[in-house]
């Protein structure tokens, strides 16, 4: 908890918006990575199987290894650990160098050693917050941070579809290099004692346990922590499903192809960019939960009207707008999601918490993208579609009777 952050507005930390920029930063080279390297593989082979081979890779490792990862952060210091990630993502980009049409293996190299860094640098980052802001400027702070990761995915996204189309994978080398070298730079200007420490000290002899085991152990011991894991689990589930639905529903009752989708999925990142903002600027002092379970009600509202206008219409730029309001509970719920994991969890136990919200991210998404296809043979999209928004309705549910009910229970059992 950041001492004297209470009492200014955290803008004014120099480390906060230090930050703040390297985090946007490194996550625009995770976009322009995302984008590029399954767009060339996909072009040299033409092969859906070798092109699912680089998520799957992505997958296996976060649910494999991201609990090891939070768990080293735990016991590093968060801003060498910042600095380092960065600069080895920066290094592991250069097997690209080695890829032709013909040898394709150092992309899917690539892919895996940029997944392992992830698994360290994303818990890292979820642990640096709560070391320099107060607990009730967080759902704020987040918002903030949400902005920047909507406008990452605005600007590395397309970027990185530009650089492989114009300048092959070189060009993305160069660039995303660039990414990940601002933010090391950024994660080593910063000044703050709380997060050049590590999370455990040295001298805290034997009784300190930082192991997955231990982490695990504490979300067991925690309730309130036990169903915001399950909210991570069925809301990636949610989103891992929309990956495939949206596609299928867009094609199937708006009669659109790639340039709806592109179009109708953008609006969204706008929304969430203008709705990060607007919660940074008044949301000081919201209650964490009641932003998440409140997001995720009005996500399941706002998301079956999306999908069941067809019955009325089928305007594209009705769509559009409708799409782009939900970036709103999108963020909300998301930035809530956040906020209260980063208050629920011991200081020294977020990166484990980040590491296992990670993995069962990663676990849920593969399974939603993967049983929506299967599922796709059975039923429409349509229905699949108000199953997968009514995934929001469940996280509500889970939020409020799991975390929201029980805080605001626990004054009046004291």
């Amino acid at each position: 908890m950041g001492s004297s952050a209470a009492a200014q507005s955290p803008w004014r930390n120099r480390d906060l918006v230090l930050v703040l920029v390297g985090g946007t930063v490194n996550n625009v080279g995770d976009w322009m990575l995302a984008v590029a390297l399954p767009v060339f593989v996909y072009v040299e082979t033409r092969s859906g199987l070798a092109t699912a081979a680089v998520f799957l890779i992505e997958l296996v490792i976060g649910v494999g290894l991201g609990p090891i990862g939070g768990s080293l952060v735990d016991r590093w210091n968060l801003r060498a650990t910042l600095v380092v990630t960065n600069a080895l993502q920066a290094v592991a980009l250069l097997p690209l160098l080695a890829v032709t049409s013909s040898r394709l293996w150092p992309a899917f190299v690539v892919t895996a050693l940029q997944s392992l860094i992830q698994q360290v640098n994303d818990p890292a980052s979820f642990a640096v917050v709560p070391r320099l802001v107060a607990d009730e400027q967080l759902v704020q702070v987040n918002a903030a941070l949400s902005s920047g990761g909507s406008l990452a995915r605005l600007i590395g996204a397309p970027l990185g579809g530009i650089a492989v189309a114009t300048g092959g994978l070189s060009a993305v080398v160069v660039v995303d290099a660039a990414t990940f070298v601002i933010g090391g730079l950024s994660a080593w200007l910063i000044r703050s004692a709380a997060v050049r420490a590590p999370a455990v000290r040295a001298d805290a002899g034997d009784d300190t346990d930082v192991s997955v085991r231990a982490g695990l152990r504490l979300v067991r011991g925690s309730p309130p922590l036990c169903s915001m894991l399950g909210v991570q689990a069925v809301v990636n589930l949610a989103f891992g499903a929309f990956n495939v639905v949206f596609i299928a529903f867009v094609a199937d009752y708006l009669h659109g192809g790639g340039t709806e989708v592109g179009v109708i999925r953008g609006s969204a990142a706008f929304g969430g960019i203008v709705s990060g903002l607007v919660i940074a600027r008044f949301a000081r002092h919201w209650d964490a939960p009641a932003v998440m379970v409140g997001g995720y009600a009005l996500f399941f509202v706002l998301g079956l009207g999306f999908v069941n206008a067809p019955t009325f219409t089928t305007t594209l730029w009705i769509y559009i707008v409708l799409f782009g309001l939900t970036g709103f509970p999108n963020v909300t719920s998301q930035v809530g999601t956040n906020a209260t994991m980063q208050q629920l969890a011991p200081r020294e136990a977020l990166g484990r918490l980040s590491g296992l919200s990670g993995a069962v991210a990663a676990l849920g998404s593969g399974i939603g993208s993967i049983g929506c296809g299967a599922l796709l043979e059975l039923t429409s999209s349509r229905v699949l579609f108000n199953a997968q928004t009514s995934c929001m309705a469940v996280c509500a549910l889970i939020g409020y009777l799991g975390v929201l009910r029980p805080r605001r229970r626990a004054p009046a059992a004291g």
